[in-house]
């Protein structure tokens, strides 16, 4: 089964509100294209994409890290 990359990822209290920001941003980002290749997607390959989307963002480790915790929660 599908994960995001960081299953251990902590929330940082500080950068939830932007880390939640950029998930959005992330998940209309990836559904566009999901959409555009009129391709179906389930819960844990939308998780592995965005952790993926996450790890190849130039977000600092301190968001990114955070990020992956917000994800996970979906």
């Amino acid at each position: 089964m599908a994960k995001a990359a960081k299953s251990d990822a902590k929330i940082t209290p500080e950068r939830l509100e932007e880390a939640l920001n950029v998930r959005d941003r992330l998940i209309i980002e990836l559904l566009v294209q999901v959409l555009d290749e009129k391709l179906v997607i389930e819960r844990p390959v939308l998780r592995e994409r965005l952790g993926n989307l996450v790890d190849l963002s130039d977000h600092d480790a301190e968001l990114q890290e955070t990020l992956h915790a917000v994800i996970n929660k979906l």
